[in-house]
């Protein structure tokens, strides 16, 4: 039986080897206010806001939420709300981004304290021992699904 392994030259050959995530984008139906949500409820701030002169309808802001960047790009005309998933099962059947998630020290005193913070629970507080997680869902002023997790003790990350 052969193992292949990739060293650190192989690794340096491949361009594909460097790529990181950058950010998630979301696109909005009102700007000002999913702004002002994330910063109210996951203390986001705000590093950059831009106008695209082609796109003259549009702005654009980056967030950044601790280590995490969410891009949000919203209109400046009215326009109605974008389809909300009703329950996950919903919210994970649809192309595109179904949902983000992010990673915490521990996902029950996060889900106290958006629920302090006004933000209902979406998806109860759960542990699923095969994926080696504990995790909940809330939406967004937006409707957006947003995953926390924490990994369980003793689970493979």
């Amino acid at each position: 039986m052969t193992i292949l392994t990739q060293t650190s030259s192989t690794l340096g050959s491949n361009p594909l080897s460097s790529m990181q995530i950058d950010h998630v984008c979301l696109n909005v139906p009102n700007y000002e206010e999913t702004l002002q949500w994330y910063q109210e409820k996951l203390d986001a701030t705000i590093k950059r806001e831009w106008t695209v002169d082609v796109l003259s309808d549009l702005k654009l802001a980056y967030l950044q939420v601790y280590g995490f960047r969410i891009e949000i790009i919203g209109s400046t005309q009215s326009r109605s709300g974008m389809p909300e998933a009703k329950d996950l099962g919903e919210g994970v059947r649809t192309s595109g981004i179904g949902h983000f998630c992010l990673r915490v020290d521990d996902v029950d005193a996060l889900l106290a304290e958006l629920n302090r913070r006004g933000v209902p629970t979406f998806v109860e507080l759960g542990s699923y021992p095969d994926a080696g997680v504990r995790l909940c869902f809330v939406k967004d002023n937006n409707g957006n699904l947003i995953e926390f997790v924490t990994f369980l003790k003793d689970s493979a990350q």
